[in-house]
């Protein structure tokens, strides 16, 4: 995902949670092509 940038445009949570959903978003966005396996990884992630 080097060439896309995340934007964030509104969001009720602290600067680190913004960036650790953005780099969740990110690590599933790199290991899988298909939107419900993206969404999966996401669910999974420990917060």
């Amino acid at each position: 995902m080097s060439d896309r940038k995340a934007v964030i445009k509104n969001a009720d949570m602290s600067e680190e949670m913004q960036q650790d959903a953005v780099e969740c978003a990110t690590q599933a966005l790199e290991k899988y092509n298909i939107e419900k396996d993206i969404a999966a990884y996401i669910k999974k992630v420990p917060r």
